[in-house]
């Protein structure tokens, strides 16, 4: 039995700044400068690579690049979901230098969510590549509608996307 209420929360995380440092056992971070840009266009434009994503080899999986729009939310938010993909690593970038909040967790071996790596973070912009299976929240947009482009490996199947309920917790502003 749990020592806390399936209503209540539990816990209250404070959305820490984003750093590479921090976010490493959970994947990294994406930012314009952040690695070395290459020109590109003839001059006009630069190329930041994001990440050479680790190939899903199930059969019938491909690389899928979509767009989230997402609805604002506001602190404190609690959170009861999360979810992961087991096969792939995932891409999340703001188009337009979106504000958003994430909150992640490591598998724990057996594939849930292992509470006791649960930590939030807070962009300004910018993006994340979660590392394979890592656990997380849906894109969390604050202050406005936003726009995200996400790029995973997906076969079409529930593996895609597991989901997860969890015992509620609350993100606060750091």
């Amino acid at each position: 039995m749990n020592e806390h209420s399936e209503k209540e929360p539990w816990r209250t995380l404070r959305a820490l700044p984003a750093t590479p440092a921090l976010f490493r056992p959970y994947g990294h971070l994406v930012a314009p400068g952040s690695d070395a840009p290459m020109p590109a266009n003839a001059g006009t434009a630069w190329r930041h690579d994001i990440t050479a994503f680790e190939t899903d080899t199930r059969p019938g999986s491909r690389q899928i690049a979509s767009l989230f729009e997402t609805a604002p939310q506001a602190l404190p938010l609690t959170v009861r979901l999360l979810e992961r993909h087991a096969f792939s690593q995932q891409a999340i970038i703001a188009m337009q230098g979106e504000s958003f909040i994430l909150a992640v967790a490591l598998d724990d071996g057996e594939g849930r969510p292992d509470l006791g790596t649960l930590r939030a973070f807070a962009f300004a912009g910018g993006g994340v590549v979660y590392g394979r299976g890592v656990w997380h929240t849906p894109i969390i947009g604050l202050g406005g509608a936003g726009r995200f482009f996400v790029q995973s490996w997906q076969a079409g199947t529930t593996e895609d996307c597991e989901e997860r309920i969890v015992a509620p917790f609350v993100i606060s502003a750091g």
